[in-house]
């Protein structure tokens, strides 16, 4: 993290040269300066940080480093602020110009002498280097941290015997049928999942197996290194064939070439029906350096990968199969950790008194079979299994930091997060902030992550388009767990596995990068840079002057900040989300430096014009708080890239909730950086033109429009050409909204709701080529918007409630290329609906709500392979009759994974399993 650290302001450095060259003055000798000087410090850093692990001192030296450069930081970005340019004109602006002069010579001398006594301090660090020894990045490391990776943690897993394996069965039985099975031609198999699940175990049964003995005429197993050489990969692999044939090896084996030892091993497999064994592949270049030396004779040889990528079967030829490992079900998990942990135990039964315990110990290790054996193994050793095993279940961190017994799982989890890159490193540390269980939204992590200046600018992307690859990255090395994929193929929602959770959260406070208020003892001169309250944290006390930190989220819905935030003047990053407060806290517009403000599911219903002081605002999150109108201050935040305001109610009898957002001043089309906003009720008229200014919008909600304003939507949706989600809503149900105007459509819309009463589809709908989401309600079309929709190439959710007033719906084969989900809601006429054998390929799952006269499934579900649910909402009972089993349509719905019914009974809904 120190290499973290001096990245950062080395960037930062480097902007600053380049941007504030005409108010550095005599400064800018001394920041050049302490650039080479950082330059030259990060050049060693790698090796030390290598190094500290097991040294004490160097570990001490790597902090000093570390907060050198957070030092660094905080100065550069208070003088930036300092020298903001002011906006305005007039004799009083003026005034303000000359005082701020005066102040920025003040700001300038301040910053030489800070400057001196960061060059100071990184002067003596760097001296103090000598004394360990340290190698450039370029050059081979020879420390002890080298020598004992020697000692691989991997190793036991390949001579467990049987008896300490459980849940292997079906796994290895369906890995040996792919082996065997198949076609001719050279396939691979690649078993992925997170470090310590046990594909190094698994894969090792299936090669000693007797099938696959009998199946090959040659095996060879090859552990591949995160630091692999090519040379010595194929030599071990042509070693090991021969040796596991009892053939000779070469003479010359040590001195071979990579030629060489290609040819060899092609030589020596041509014709054979072989297997090799990769195991544990950290890329896809340690295959494409050795991928030459396997020839495909088309005698059914096969190649397993074992890797923590699961990306990583996409990106090598031959693709076979991929086998995703899960981690043990809880009644595997249970008969693991019992014969671990009571071995000395007649039949490794849990004594009662030890089961509530065992269990919530049990649950941290989320079925990972190497936690649960390590874990259980310490257990064993506990002499009071009373209290020792409270104590290993409170401080797990610290029992996997100092405790020798759980020191092969620390490092084979650690593998993962040290083989990151220095900016996937601090995105992974920061989900430290998050409390255990946790589900973290996709976009809530993308805001963090950009607003804490993580994110990259990589060109032709958008900053949260990269911040979404680094996502997909953590998912691809199997470091963050996908708990929800949404329609569109995207992370919905994601978690951490509870002990890379306990790993990063003791590496993040050991690093100072996050701290978590949760009993542990903070330091009066402890430079605390973020700060995290969970639900069970200890209160944060007004003494506790944490004047160094960037970033304090709660996720409390009970912590009061009675004591406010004015120890807290850095701070960047600020989300209150559910937050006990009722009003707006007035010294939060003190927090001159804030980019991002959190106030969701808040009590807060007014925002006071002082919040113009926050002017390097760039996020402002108000969802469902109770903001209905904003105040005319909020028009000087001209930094501010996403707005949003919105909540939903239901009123009686209803499906489907009412949207309410909020009013905007005039003026709001001076925010030209906004990119998302939503949603703005249009009360002004001029307000819908004034909307058009804001040509960097993505997202934009409006609300409450009203039929004369569809000429000046139309204006205003012409030059907003980077849209992509809109959501329009009329003043009521039976507003009509006309967009016979729109020339130009924004044609990169991927998702559009019209909830507005249509005289017919607007025709540019058809056209959208990008467009994957598209909900209409209260449209009341008379034409079957199926017919105009079928076209639509990229289409992956379609809603239409109380959007057709017909009786037939039909789709034309091929019709919906993509579509995965279609709700049909409140079609009080419908009675028929025709799918076309070929069309909605894709579907898999459809809603049928309060179409009280449909008289039957739609024909041709038959032919929807994919459909998986099913989903009945207030359904007549004679339409649920027709799909019963042995009722006359069952057989159209028999292959539907699960059918649900959904209806009211006593006031409430009740959920009904029908299939």
């Amino acid at each position: 993290m120190a290499m973290i650290a001096v990245e950062v302001v080395l960037e930062k450095l480097a902007s600053f040269v380049a941007e504030e060259t005409r108010f550095l003055g005599g400064v800018r000798g001394g920041i050049v300066e302490l650039q080479d000087d950082l330059y030259s410090m990060k050049s060693f850093l790698q090796d030390a940080e290598e190094r500290s692990e097991s040294d004490q001192g160097l570990r001490a030296w790597v902090k000093q480093v570390r907060d050198v450069a957070y030092d660094a930081e905080d100065i550069l970005e208070e003088f930036m602020l300092r020298f903001a340019p002011s906006h305005g004109s007039g004799f009083t602006h003026h005034l303000r110009n000359s005082y701020r002069s005066i102040r920025k010579l003040s700001a300038r001398h301040r910053l030489a002498v800070q400057l001196q006594s960061i060059k100071a301090r990184v002067k003596a660090i760097s001296e103090r280097r000598n004394a360990f020894s340290l190698n450039r990045i370029d050059m081979p490391s020879t420390s002890s941290a080298t020598v004992e990776k020697w000692h691989d943690p991997r190793l036991a897993a390949l001579y467990l015997d049987e008896a300490d394996v459980v849940g292997i069965e079906n796994p290895k039985h369906q890995l040996v049928s792919w082996l065997v099975e198949g076609e001719e031609k050279l396939s691979s198999i690649s078993v992925v999942g997170m470090g310590g699940l046990g594909k190094t175990t698994l894969v090792k049964k299936v090669y000693d197996s007797q099938p696959i003995r009998r199946s090959f005429d040659t095996h060879c197993w090859v552990t591949v290194s995160k630091s692999f050489a090519s040379t010595e990969l194929l030599r071990v692999a042509l070693q090991g064939f021969l040796v596991t044939a009892n053939e000779p090896v070469p003479d010359n084996l040590q001195s071979m070439t990579d030629l060489q030892l290609i040819d060899a091993l092609r030589s020596y497999l041509w014709r054979r029906r072989y297997v090799i064994v990769l195991d544990d592949v950290w890329t896809v270049n340690a295959w494409e350096t050795i991928k030459y030396a396997f020839p495909d004779c088309n005698s059914g040889s096969r190649i397993i990968f074992t890797t923590r990528l699961s990306n990583l079967a996409e990106s090598i030829e031959n693709t076979g199969r991929v086998y995703k490992l899960k981690a043990l079900p809880e009644n595997e998990a249970w008969t693991l950790f019992c014969m671990k942990a009571f071995r000395g135990e007649h039949k490794a039964v849990c004594p009662p008194e030890l089961e509530e315990m065992s269990r919530n110990i049990l649950k941290k290790c989320e079925g990972l079979p190497l936690a649960i054996v390590a874990i259980g193994g310490l257990l064993s050793k506990k002499k009071n299994k009373g209290l020792e095993w409270k104590k290993v279940h409170d401080c797990l961190a610290t029992e996997l930091k100092s405790n020798n017994d759980l020191g092969s799982l620390r490092r084979i989890l650690q593998l993962s997060y040290d083989d990151l890159p220095y900016y996937l490193k601090q995105c992974y540390l920061y989900l430290s902030v998050f409390p255990e269980d946790y589900l973290i939204k996709r976009m809530k992590l993308i805001r963090l992550w950009m607003v804490e200046r993580f994110v990259e600018e990589k060109q032709g992307f958008t900053m949260e388009e990269v911040a979404e690859e680094y996502l997909n990255e953590l998912v691809n090395r199997s470091l963050i767990q996908v708990v929800e994929m949404n329609y569109f193929n995207r992370v919905k929602t994601c978690r951490v596995h509870d002990l890379m959770r306990e790993i990063i959260q003791m590496k993040s406070r050991e690093e100072s990068f996050v701290m978590i208020a949760n009993g542990a003892r903070i330091g009066q001169n402890e430079k605390v840079r973020r700060l995290s309250i969970h639900e069970n944290s200890e209160e944060v006390h007004s003494d506790m002057r944490f004047r160094y930190l960037w970033s304090l989220l709660s996720f409390s819905s009970h912590h009061s900040f009675e004591h406010g935030f004015r120890n807290y003047k850095l701070l960047r990053v600020l989300n209150l989300d559910r937050a006990p407060l009722s009003s707006f806290l007035p010294e939060l517009v003190e927090l001159i430096h804030l980019r991002y403000l959190s106030l969701r599911y808040t009590m807060i219903s007014e925002l006071p014009e002082s919040i113009r002081k926050l002017k390097y605002l760039e996020i402002l999150d108000l969802k469902r708080s109770f903001v209905s109108s904003l105040p005319a201050g909020i028009t000087q935040l001209t930094c501010l890239c996403q707005l949003r305001n919105y909540r939903h109610s239901f009123q009686p009898a209803s499906f489907f909730p009412d949207t309410h957002g909020m009013r905007v001043p005039s003026g709001i089309g001076r925010l030209t950086s906004l990119q998302k906003l939503g949603s703005v009720e249009v009360e002004d008229y001029e307000l819908v033109r004034e909307l058009g200014k804001l040509t960097s919008l993505r997202r934009l909600g409006i609300l409450k429009l009203r039929e004369e304003q569809g000429m000046d939507l139309c204006y205003t949706l012409d030059r907003l050409k980077h849209l992509t989600a809109l959501y329009l809503v009329s003043l009521n149900k039976t507003e009509f909204l006309q967009f016979d105007s729109l020339s130009s459509p924004p044609k990169y819309l991927q998702r559009l709701y019209l909830k507005c009463s249509l005289p017919a589809l607007p025709g540019w709908i058809a056209s959208l080529q990008y467009i994957s989401k598209l909900v209409l309600q209260y449209s009341n079309l008379k034409s079957d918007p199926l017919k105009a929709l079928q076209k639509l190439p990229s289409l992956v959710l379609l809603e239409l409630r109380q959007a057709y007033a017909g009786e037939e719906l039909c789709c034309d084969p091929s019709g919906f290329p993509k579509l995965k989900k279609l709700g049909l809601h409140e079609l009080e006429r419908l009675r028929r609906i025709r799918i076309a054998t070929g069309s909605m390929p894709g579907l898999e799952r459809l809603d049928i709500t309060a179409c009280t006269v449909l008289e039957t499934v739609p024909d041709g579900i038959e032919n929807l392979n994919n459909i998986e649910d099913l989903v009945l909402w207030h359904m007549p009972s004679t339409f649920i009759k027709t799909i019963m089993r042995y009722s006359e349509d069952f057989w159209r719905v028999q292959h539907v994974t699960t059918i649900t019914r959904i209806y009211e009974s006593w006031g409430r809904w009740v959920s009904e399993t029908l299939l």
